[in-house]
């Protein structure tokens, strides 16, 4: 064997070994912190008004609509009544009981703790409010684990995957016959 050939054979060896630190800078899945405070509640509590009829209003980033929409109201997957908004995109729900309610437009989805008359808390709310937006957000990169490497991260991935393709290309061009 050549020393011409062995120092080839060891660049490659190198390039190929340098990139395995690099894929373990991944991010390491996070625990949820339990003394973390969580900005917005997973359920709104709603005060149903008499005869179980639940008032909302569906909103567009903080705008009302501007035109009539279809209403889905679910529980436990269930759909239990639909309603159509006006043109300021109130809706009325009539004939539901106290349980948990899962209230659905185009624009978005929210999840409401409803309450029969006189059984409400203090907090709880008169109407439901779905706020939606117009941004679509169809995540067509893929990248996931990716996203959050930094530029040197990338910039040593973008070497490793060029020195492993030199490296090829250098061994399979070898005309040492030994």
């Amino acid at each position: 064997m050549s020393m011409h050939w062995i120092r080839r054979k060891v660049i490659c060896t190198a390039m190929l070994l340098s990139l395995v630190p690099n894929l373990t800078f991944a991010t390491k899945p996070s625990l949820p912190n339990a003394t973390k405070k969580v900005g917005k509640p997973l359920l709104t509590d709603i005060a149903l008004q008499p005869g179980g009829v639940l008032v909302g209003r569906v909103l567009l980033s903080k705008e009302p609509l501007q035109k009539q929409q279809k209403i889905v109201v679910r529980q436990n997957n269930q759909l239990v009544a639909d309603a159509t908004t006006d043109t300021n995109g109130q809706f009325v729900v009539n004939g539901l009981r106290g349980g948990i309610y899962e209230i659905s437009s185009p624009q978005g989805v929210g999840s409401f703790r409803a309450w029969a008359e006189g059984t409400a808390p203090p907090s709880a709310r008169h109407f439901a409010v779905l706020v939606g937006s117009n941004d679509v957000v169809r995540a067509q990169l893929g990248l996931g684990v990716l996203s959050g490497l930094s530029v040197a991260q990338w910039a040593a991935i973008s070497a490793g995957v060029a020195g492993l393709t030199v490296g090829t290309i250098a061994m399979l061009d070898d005309r040492d016959p030994s």
